[in-house]
């Protein structure tokens, strides 16, 4: 058994001087641009890192038109280090390179809905890297006239994830609120105050072979306090199909703007993961139906 691979779900727009793109028209974007080789970045000893589209390909899932395709990124340099014996020190010098890795790329145009290969390798960018190209090849594929947009795990999917998914494990940071949230945060922040708690770390597990249930309790008051900004959560599940899904909890502070804050700029996306048999299997097809069903209701 090959290990999984991890994706980033999230909602996504691409606009071309302001008009958002059709789905023929976001796919014609990449495949008319195949190759083409864009400035990512600053200069490296006088070499500019390049980011480059390839293999895209149009597919149907369960009657939805779905898109996939790579992006790459090349730095056009690397350092190579050996030790010489003759110095007996290690020896370092820079050479030109055209090695290139690659980020994989699924989108459900008609949901605006993406996912985000999440690996680092030889051959491969992690996420965040994907990302971060994925907006200069927009960009300068546009002549500066075009932007993708990414949005981040809302509080909208985070709920749908915990009242969709079969959650195993729930972690949270909380304080009382001040001066007024939704009523089972309230109900939480009363509790706090009375018994003059300042801070509350937790960490709770479904019985085997069940799933958590968000209703009034621990989970139902930690997540309205979430929302409006006096706690951080976390979680672990399964998706119905079985897949692994995780979300991270990000930094907590006591500070109502800080917890915010940090959701807005560092973001945090959902992952989802996809077992596979060997490291070379295909694994479009099931990212893409994954990612319907998470966002199609």
């Amino acid at each position: 058994m090959a290990r999984p691979i991890s994706y980033f779900f999230c909602k996504y727009s691409i606009l071309i001087e302001g008009a958002l793109l059709s789905e023929a028209a976001e796919f014609n974007l990449v495949s008319e641009n195949q190759g083409t080789e864009i400035v990512y970045g600053r200069e490296k000893n006088g070499v500019p890192p390049q980011a480059l589209c390839t293999e895209p390909v149009k597919f149907e899932v369960d009657g939805v038109r779905a898109h996939s395709f790579e992006a790459g990124f090349k730095p056009g340099i690397r350092i190579r280090q050996e030790y010489k014996s003759d110095s007996r020190k290690k020896h370092r010098k820079i050479e030109r390179d055209t090695h290139t890795k690659f980020g994989h790329i699924v989108t459900i145009p008609s949901l605006h809905a993406i996912a985000i290969r999440d690996r680092t390798s030889d051959d491969m960018i992690g996420g965040f890297k994907t990302i971060s190209v994925l907006k200069s090849l927009v960009s300068g594929i546009s002549d500066g006239s075009g932007e993708i947009f990414l949005m981040h795990a809302t509080e909208n999917d985070v709920k749908k994830a915990l009242t969709t998914w079969n959650v195993s494990e729930y972690s949270y940071t909380a304080r009382p609120l001040n001066p007024t949230g939704g009523n089972l945060a309230i109900l939480r922040s009363q509790m706090y105050k009375g018994e003059q708690i300042y801070k509350e770390t937790g960490k709770i597990w479904a019985a085997p072979g069940q799933s958590l249930k968000m209703a009034d309790g621990t989970l139902g008051q930690t997540h309205d306090l979430y929302r409006d900004g006096y706690a951080q959560i976390g979680f672990k599940g399964q998706t119905a199909e079985g897949h692994a899904v995780s979300f991270p909890k990000q930094q907590f502070s006591q500070d109502k703007k800080k917890n915010l804050s940090v959701r807005e700029n560092r973001p945090t996306y959902l992952r989802v993961m996809f077992e596979r048999e060997a490291a070379e299997d295909d694994k479009t097809v099931d990212v893409a139906r994954a990612l319907k069903q998470f966002y199609e209701a």
